[in-house]
């Protein structure tokens, strides 16, 4: 399977309200991607339609070689399914849910279970009720984990997580993919997250997917320049695909995830710039000035 997940022009709506609109995205097997993007942008819906929870998405959609739409229930038995701000009953307790969630996975293993809420500090006998919010994360995290699954859909799931129990969490995240030969796409606002844990990232802006791309590669693609142009022109624009960050009287900041290097020399052949000065290239400046190229247009 070259792609765990392969979506092309998936569209969700709600009533009037268009959500995704012709998204595409094809994640390879054995990554781990960060999906990002501003509050409302649709990653929890993109994470319930790839999870067959939404039958009335438009477009092909592929996870695991399946519809979800169609074989959501087959899907399920290979998927760990994290959403903090899932219903389970609050009487319910850590080990009555392993309970109820083992046979609906032929591959449920008990004896993992416990391994991972011992190695977590999770009380098995504990009430879903009584845990604080990162402990209720962490004892959601052991039961998608527990059952070895093909792909892991994550919702946000670092949340109230404190630094250790983030380690702990990440490297039992990376030790079930590579062991496993897994999958796993997270949805998360911590820029930090990505960059410890992930080797993927997508970027949802506006319904669609803005880029997907290894780390690696947008790293060593994106730019950041300080550019002073001769005189102050409002209608003076960088070569594509850059963007503006700011945009002073004389001086801007300008930005670009792809061809970097393309757009540098542009910059440097302009007549209307007097300078070019390279910046750091910080992940979460990049992605930020993306998400704000987004919300202009």
């Amino acid at each position: 399977m070259t792609h765990v997940i392969d979506v092309r022009g998936l569209g969700v709506a709600f009533g009037r309200k268009t959500v995704l609109r012709g998204l595409d995205l094809a994640l390879p097997a054995g990554s781990l991607t960060a999906l990002v993007g501003k509050n409302g942008a649709g990653k929890t819906t993109l994470l319930r339609a790839l999870g067959g929870e939404l039958v009335d998405a438009t477009g092909a959609l592929r996870v695991l070689g399946l519809d979800p739409r169609r074989d959501r229930d087959e899907l399920a038995r290979s998927i760990g399914w994290v959403d903090e701000r899932a219903a389970w009953p609050r009487w319910l307790r850590v080990e009555e849910q392993w309970r109820f969630l083992a046979p609906f996975h032929p591959t449920w293993d008990a004896a993992e279970a416990r391994r991972l809420a011992d190695a977590f500090g999770v009380e098995p006998r504990a009430k879903l009720a009584e845990l604080s919010r990162g402990e209720r994360a962490v004892a959601l995290i052991v039961a998608a984990l527990a059952h070895r699954p093909k792909l892991l859909l994550l919702d946000e799931p670092f949340g109230g997580l404190d630094v250790l129990a983030r380690r702990r969490v990440f490297a039992a995240l990376v030790e079930h993919l590579e062991r496993a030969g897994a999958s796993a796409l997270f949805a998360t606002h911590s820029i930090a997250d990505v960059e410890r844990v992930a080797d993927h990232v997508a970027l949802l802006c506006d319904g669609t997917i803005r880029l997907a791309s290894d780390l690696e590669e947008l790293r060593s693609h994106a730019r950041r320049f300080v550019v002073e142009l001769e005189h102050a022109r409002d209608d003076w624009s960088p070569p594509l695909p850059a963007v503006i960050e700011r945009r002073a009287e004389h001086e801007l900041v300008v930005c670009t995830l792809e061809r970097g290097a393309d757009v540098e020399r542009s910059l440097a052949r302009d007549a209307r710039v007097k300078r070019v000065e390279p910046l750091g290239r910080e992940l979460e400046d990049l992605l930020a000035a993306a998400l704000g190229e987004e919300s202009r247009r």
